[in-house]
């Protein structure tokens, strides 16, 4: 390969270390995966790195894919790449792919395929050489369309952030480099990258972008929409930097428990956290609790907003890949399917009088009930206090032959404040959406067979305080630990 201008070429190549170096991309002694197609991008890269070699103290090798998609074109590209790694002495693993088979097992796209199958190859070459780094070669045109695709798809902040230099152990050492300038340092290298024909047509989402979009609106708003969309990730990113350091403080201080495959959280700090800081730590989770959050979106993130907003026991959410969410007296937990703790949602059947004044422990539910009785006040005043889920007040006359907390038996019956009859408990729980095994984990104050208050959710029209109330009796559910909005 004879070089045309190497002045330039070493311009390129330190600009390219700056970057590796700035931002940690590669330690001395480790080994790279280059992914390399035989187009300019990759074909720039492993030249680069090649020729970074001892400066950086890395060991290169590299993997092609060849998705047989494009007949002897794609198999030229094949004989290139070879012809490439032979003459610069890198080891080359080539693994041969029919793609569009796999797109249609899959039910995806040919796109989408495609990626999953190269990545999977790269991090299985990886693990089979001992390299620690998979660098792939997008580049600053390939930042502006992926942020652009995913406005286009409806995203949030994180997707306005486009990619990074490195995540986990891949790495894109030409991410701010755009596409005349590796064009050139081909040139320039003397280098002769093949032409993926499928790159000129606007079959695919991605070149409808890079051919049709970005053109328009370059040539009718006098805009560099490249330029534009790059600042915009810069930007974006370090304000996403900033939200996710605040994030991962509201996390820990929310944080009850974490173990593998389950995380539980006050609901309590979870409610006072602004929305913007709420949603992160949501996100930090399910990744904790899951590994990741591949598949799980904005959607999903505002279902368990909404759990945490209500703060209903008995709740659960659900989302994809096996990953729950369910409320239990003032904890969020987020868990898998895995999770053991699980297995067995039921607590066995408790049944304890409650001490009139008095606390009366029950360790089935780890929480204490706490009664007092108090002279009544104008009904205007318990109407105001509005509803807390854990602090309630009942008519004491009506039930001073005594009161239980349990849980659920056969024959309960309830008659929920503002409605016009009484109905099995049983209907109640199925109006209110209440998964059926979570039934028997809800406490009950119950006076026979009668539902007083279903805790956590609504309290019985048959015994509140009214203006003919002569005494006031109180009751206080109190998970240990947690202190409960007084009012009164």
């Amino acid at each position: 390969m004879k070089s045309i201008n190497n002045d330039y070429i070493r311009k390129f190549q330190k600009k390219i270390q700056d970057i590796i170096l700035a931002n940690s991309l590669i330690e001395p002694g480790e080994g790279v995966v280059a992914g390399v197609s035989g187009g300019a991008d990759s074909v720039c890269l492993i030249h680069v790195l090649h020729s970074l070699r001892s400066e950086l103290g890395v060991k290169l090798h590299a993997v092609h894919v060849n998705h047989m998609l494009r007949g002897e074109e794609a198999d030229a590209d094949e004989r290139y790449t070879a012809d490439l790694c032979r003459e610069l002495g890198i080891p080359l693993h080539i693994l041969r792919t029919d793609v569009a088979a796999a797109a249609a097992g899959l039910g995806i796209s040919i796109e989408e395929a495609g990626r999953e199958i190269r990545y999977r190859e790269f991090n299985r070459h990886a693990e089979a050489t001992g390299a620690a780094k998979i660098a792939v070669a997008h580049n600053r045109n390939d930042q502006a369309e992926t942020v652009m695709l995913n406005i286009i798809r409806g995203t949030g902040a994180a997707g306005l952030c486009g990619m990074e230099y490195a995540r986990g152990n891949i790495i894109r050492p030409l991410l701010s480099a755009d596409r005349e300038e590796i064009e050139h340092y081909c040139k320039a290298a003397g280098l002769q990258p093949r032409t993926d024909s499928s790159n000129l047509t606007q079959e695919y989402t991605r070149n409808k972008v890079r051919l049709g979009l970005f053109p328009y609106i370059n040539e009718n708003f006098g805009a560099n929409i490249i330029n534009s969309l790059c600042r915009l990730a810069e930007n974006t990113a370090a304000d996403q930097r900033f939200m996710e350091k605040c994030a991962g403080g509201a996390y820990r201080q929310a944080l009850c428990e974490s173990r593998e495959g389950s995380v539980s959280m006050d609901i309590g700090k979870l409610q006072s956290l602004d929305p913007a800081i709420l949603m992160r730590v949501l996100r930090q989770a399910v990744i904790h609790a899951a590994g990741s959050a591949k598949g799980v979106g904005s959607t999903h993130y505002q279902a368990l907003a909404d759990l945490v907003g209500k703060g209903i026991t008995g709740t659960q959410a659900e989302l994809p890949r096996g990953i729950r969410a369910s409320v239990s007296y003032g904890i969020l937990k987020v868990f898998t399917a895995g999770d053991p703790a699980e297995k067995n949602l039921q607590v066995e059947e408790f049944s304890r009088q409650a001490a009139i004044p008095g606390t009366t422990p029950i360790p089935e539910v780890g929480a204490d009930l706490t009664t007092s009785l108090h002279q009544p006040l104008s009904i205007d005043k318990y109407k105001s206090l509005g509803y807390n889920p854990y602090v309630q007040y009942f008519d004491y006359d009506l039930l001073k032959k005594g009161i239980h907390i349990r849980n659920r038996r056969n024959g309960d019956i309830f008659k929920p404040l503002g409605s016009g009859g009484t109905k099995k408990l049983k209907e109640f729980f199925i109006d209110s959406k209440i998964p059926r095994e979570m039934r028997s984990r809800i406490p009950l104050i119950c006076y026979g067979n009668e539902t007083v208050w279903v805790i956590g959710y609504k309290i019985s029209d048959k015994f509140k305080v009214t203006e003919n109330t002569k005494k006031v009796l109180k009751i206080e559910f109190n998970r240990r630990g947690h202190d409960n909005d007084e009012r009164y």
